[in-house]
């Protein structure tokens, strides 16, 4: 008898070794890489964090704000939580990902959003939201403004930044933001919108931008205007804005709000002490979208 279960603790202390010795998937959550090509050729790295075992509630496309990736800053924790929370996210790097020289047009963003529903599509999820942060909000509005996508069944946008040339304008001036402005204008009608531009971006540093990527973005013209395109919108959103964010103003939730299509049905939350990526209210943050991923979902 003493054998048997001598037997029996060694058997099991064997295989807690080699267990310990195995690749793990994350308790709860399994997580993919995938490799994303859009519709005009441009390869994207992107992330699926599915529950396991059971099957995800509905899936969420996350989009990064301006100067990001899908691994980092609020994508480094909120993906994962919702994955935990059990849905299915995606969260995939924009074609003018991280710092440095930005040349894309602003509407270039359209075709990598497309890549990230259709892939969720693939895995067979029906309901689907998309997410967007910080200028990710501008991206994740214009998208659906543009494409009436009817596969999508709300968006959630957090810390949004408003219309960006506004954004300059609270940030340096109004003749500080009109002049390079014009100034951008001017070389594209030239014909010379390829020219390289220092851009202040004041709190986020210095970086290069082309003319042609100025205007885009700034312009009377832009279709990165998110008063605009909420205006287009009928279907649920969710902006949530820390109060304590000193890069966007918190108010322009309520002027997203005051914007919103009249069939749209807008909730705005306010983080107390919350700043631009809600360090320290992550939980608050992950509840806060949680619980109206799962009424949108009843």
């Amino acid at each position: 008898m003493r054998t048997d279960k001598l037997l029996i603790f060694c058997t099991v202390v064997v295989a807690i070794l080699v267990c310990s010795s195995c690749p793990r998937t994350e308790q709860g959550v399994r997580t993919e890489l995938i490799e994303l090509q859009t519709t005009d050729g441009v390869r994207l790295d992107s992330v699926l964090r599915e529950p396991y075992p059971d099957r995800a509630k509905a899936g969420v496309v996350m989009v990064h704000g301006y100067g990001g990736n899908f691994y980092s800053g609020i994508m480094a924790f909120l993906p994962q939580a919702l994955s935990r929370r059990g849905f299915a996210t995606l969260a995939l790097n924009m074609r003018d990902h991280d710092l440095g020289p930005k040349k894309n047009l602003f509407e270039e963003n359209l075709p990598d959003i497309v890549s990230g529903m259709d892939e969720m599509a693939r895995h067979g999820y029906e309901a689907l939201f998309l997410y967007g942060h910080s200028m990710g909000t501008n991206r994740v509005l214009f998208y659906l403004a543009q494409t009436e996508d009817p596969r999508i069944a709300g968006i959630i946008l957090t810390a949004p930044p408003g219309n960006l040339f506004q954004w300059n304008v609270r940030t340096f001036g109004l003749e500080a933001a009109t002049q390079l402005l014009h100034q951008a204008q001017e070389l594209k009608t030239e014909g010379k919108g390829d020219t390289w531009m220092l851009i202040d971006l004041g709190p986020l540093g210095k970086t290069l931008y082309t003319a042609n990527h100025v205007v885009s973005l700034r312009g009377p013209q832009t279709l990165s205007d998110p008063f605009m395109n909420i205006a287009r919108l009928s279907i649920p959103v969710l902006i949530v804005h820390g109060l304590a964010d000193r890069l966007a103003d918190p108010q322009v939730a309520d002027q997203l709000k005051n914007n919103a299509g009249t069939g749209s049905h807008v909730t705005v939350r306010k983080v107390r002490g919350g700043d631009h990526r809600f360090r320290e209210h992550e939980k608050e943050l992950e509840e806060i979208i949680t619980q109206w991923l799962v009424q949108q979902i009843k």
